[in-house]
């Protein structure tokens, strides 16, 4: 019982400080600078966080300048964020917050938001935002899109995750891995598509960072209020993973979460023969698996759709109000899955078919799990 009243004392004051904090604290915007000097296709590009405040959250804005030759271009089912291979968020003692593709982060901001696809430009007449924008005529062009790398769960809300950078102790980065493939022919994991002649030369990359952060300030008892709990929490998105064994027609494929996590999101992309296609065509059911038999969720292949679409927050009249086709997600946000209690959970996919060459499964994790040990700097302003 005196173990119990401890911790939830301990999640009671976590709470008062970071509502202490949020009320307190300038919300600051800072660039980073545009990095160019490695953004080349198949390059990469470090960025080294500034140590200061409480960030929250990071934004790439990516620019690409190339030359469409020959024959009109076409973008590929993941462009243009797929000209992100893979994005590191590394804090000080190593651990990698968010390790994914740019396709992956984009499905995981779309979730977050709120709104299917996230990113998308004004479809109206006149734009307002021209971005993403990828032209594809022949000639030269110039491509930008805006993609978030998440820091706390909620910036304005819930401070789970955020990362303590200030301190002159150690050093925060992001690694971007740029794809060295930016055409071929029906091929989801080229930046372009289009006829056999279709060209794409003269490539040049280059990112803006912008990095936002809580400025903590001292209270009129001249404390610091800095939620520990929350600095010490880790929110994770752990994907850059592809799976291309055991993919068979009408074959469950079953993948495992991750030991020991608070487990609040899953995310799959299906890659069939170079082409992602709507679950109908190419995947005939989901289930959510407990200990091997306990079935927790089952879906067939149109109302996992819907209910996609449900999650969205989306009436489902736009047209743009799913994800990419082959794109889906399980969401456990209500009651996160706590793996630690189950001896495994899988998730299993069946597909309707499977047909070979460039074929897998792109998956994602997003959870939370606590460090066990205090962040540099932490102790010092606490």
């Amino acid at each position: 019982m005196v173990a119990v009243a401890t911790a939830q004392s301990a999640v009671s004051q976590n709470l008062g400080l970071r509502q202490a904090l949020l009320a307190t604290a300038p919300r600051m915007r800072k660039k980073l600078g545009n990095f160019s000097s490695n953004g080349a296709p198949g390059g990469t590009t470090r960025i080294k966080l500034f140590n200061v405040g409480i960030t929250t959250r990071i934004l790439l804005q990516v620019n690409l300048a190339y030359t469409v030759g020959v024959a009109a271009a076409t973008l590929s089912p993941k462009a243009p964020w797929n000209l992100i291979q893979k994005v590191k968020l590394t804090d000080y003692d190593g651990t990698d917050r968010i390790n994914a593709s740019g396709y992956q982060l984009w499905m995981l901001d779309s979730v977050r938001a709120g709104t299917q696809p996230y990113g998308y430009n004004n479809t109206s007449a006149a734009q307002v935002l021209p971005a993403p924008s990828a032209p594809i005529a022949v000639g030269a062009q110039t491509a930008q899109f805006q993609i978030e790398v998440p820091v706390a769960f909620n910036p304005s809300s819930d401070l789970r995750g955020a990362l303590m950078t200030q301190t002159a102790v150690g050093e925060a980065y992001i690694n971007i891995d740029w794809n060295s493939l930016m055409y071929a022919s029906a091929n989801a994991d080229a930046v372009f598509n289009g006829a056999p002649t279709t060209t794409i030369t003269n490539t040049v990359i280059s990112v803006d960072v912008f990095q936002e952060y809580l400025l903590p300030q001292a209270l009129s008892n001249g404390q610091v209020p800095l939620p520990t709990i929350d600095l010490m929490t880790v929110y994770e998105f752990a994907g850059a993973l592809k799976s291309a064994d055991n993919i068979a027609a009408g074959q469950e494929k079953l993948f495992n979460y991750p030991n020991v996590r608070s487990v609040i999101g899953a995310y799959f992309n299906f890659v069939n023969n170079g082409v992602m296609n709507a679950a109908p065509t190419d995947i005939s059911g989901f289930r959510l698996i407990a200990n091997g038999n306990n079935v927790l969720r089952e879906y067939g292949a149109t109302d996992k759709l819907f209910e996609q679409r449900i999650a969205g927050g989306i009436s489902g009249f736009s047209p743009m109000s799913d994800l990419r086709p082959g794109s889906y997600f399980e969401l456990h946000r209500d009651l996160p899955i706590q793996t630690a209690l189950y001896g495994n959970v899988q998730y299993g996919i069946t597909p309707l078919a499977a047909n070979g060459g460039n074929q897998y499964f792109e998956v994602g994790f997003e959870s939370f799990y606590t460090k066990g040990s205090t962040l540099p700097g932490l102790s010092q302003t606490s």
